[in-house]
């Protein structure tokens, strides 16, 4: 009896049949390279650039996948059960995760295909994120071909920020390397240089809604949290400046990442000025490690040099581990023996530049 590849579980051979053509169609998705994929065992990595990314890389593979996924996605009562039966790995993000590791490395050994989003976090701007020290040592060490599937278009289809679809063009481009130079593959991955050259028109409606998480200031009369969107425009309620979103994910001629690299130096100049930033009302879930208990509370949410502070706790930054953004609203970070999960209406990345600025207040 021919022996079922980790991953080969029956939601897979059940939803793959059924969900595949709708995808690529529903997607326009497009596979580049496929015919040149080794058979397992090897490690598939992507860049992230779309919550649902490994699903649309699914549908272009023959072999089942078993991901690593951040285990704050396993808590959620929609995508838990679903990660459970596919078998997929539960990691934290963040800090070194020895018993994820251990799971990592046995799908390899069992002649299975491993999936990896080294970023680890959905890209904010388009572009390839950074990926945490000693990935391309543990690429290295598992001794198996490395497959990047490098993915254009699935970000413009679906910015991070951006509350609203639209539809345009995925294409996934797929190359094997013996290593960590599958990483260099990746880290072209832009869909604004994709974009250059492609000129795909992304069409929906509401284009800017949800920009309201990557603007924080009005360039024009530095207002903050002054910016509201609507449809495909946003304007300042303080002095009426207006942006708009155009079908090439373009806002008002500009690309995310270079709005976005306004914002930070604003924010800079803002933290300056006032020695930390206010954003406004968060609530908070701890989650004490190995017995899984949890408080909630919730208050104003504050940053300085010295703490991050919600009501009344305050988290010392010198002892925050791993801070980064879980999906679009939560900042998620380790403390002494706790996970904590803070939810804010639209500040996550901006408390996320505003604890590096802290932490590095001379570089990035």
């Amino acid at each position: 009896m021919k022996r079922r590849l980790p991953g080969d579980k029956l939601i897979w051979r059940a939803l793959r049949p059924i969900l595949r053509v709708p995808f690529i169609k529903r997607y326009n998705l497009y596979g580049i390279g496929m015919e040149k994929l080794p058979r397992p065992p090897f490690i598939l990595i992507g860049n992230h650039a779309y919550f649902i990314d490994a699903v649309l890389i699914e549908a272009l593979t023959s072999f089942p996948i078993v991901w690593a996924v951040a285990a704050g996605n396993f808590d959620n009562p929609f995508s838990g059960p679903i990660l459970r039966a596919a078998g997929a790995i539960q990691k934290r993000k963040g800090v070194p995760d020895i018993p994820a590791m251990r799971k990592m490395i046995e799908v390899v050994s069992n002649g299975g295909v491993l999936g990896l989003m080294p970023e680890g976090s959905v890209t904010w701007d388009g572009e390839f994120g950074e990926v945490p020290p000693g990935t391309d040592r543990f690429l290295e060490k598992l001794n198996v071909p490395v497959v990047a599937a490098r993915m254009s278009g699935a970000y413009l289809t679906k910015p991070r920020w951006a509350d609203h679809h639209r539809w345009g063009r995925i294409e996934v481009e797929f190359k094997a390397f013996n290593g960590k130079e599958a990483l260099d593959f990746l880290s072209e991955a832009s869909d604004w240089r994709w974009q250059e050259e492609k000129k795909v028109m992304f069409k929906g409606r509401n284009k800017a809604e949800g920009i309201e998480k990557i603007i924080w200031f009005c360039e024009k009369c530095g207002g903050f949290q002054t910016i509201k969107a609507s449809g495909d425009s946003a304007i300042c309620d303080k002095c009426g400046t207006s942006l708009t979103v155009d079908d090439y994910g373009l806002v008002s001629g500009r690309t995310v990442p270079e709005i976005i690299g306004i914002q930070r130096e604003i924010l800079a100049e803002h933290i300056a000025l006032n020695g930390g930033i206010e954003v406004g009302e968060g609530t908070v879930t701890e989650m004490e490690i190995g017995s899984g208990a949890k408080t909630s509370y919730a208050g104003k949410v504050s940053m300085n040099s010295r703490e991050l502070r919600i009501g009344e706790r305050s988290y010392l930054l010198p002892k925050i581990r791993g801070l980064s953004n879980f999906l679009k609203r939560i900042t998620e970070f380790n403390y002494e023996h706790s996970i904590v999960r803070l939810m804010t209406g639209s500040s996550s990345l901006l408390l996320f530049w505003a604890h590096r600025y802290f932490s590095h207040p001379h570089g990035s």
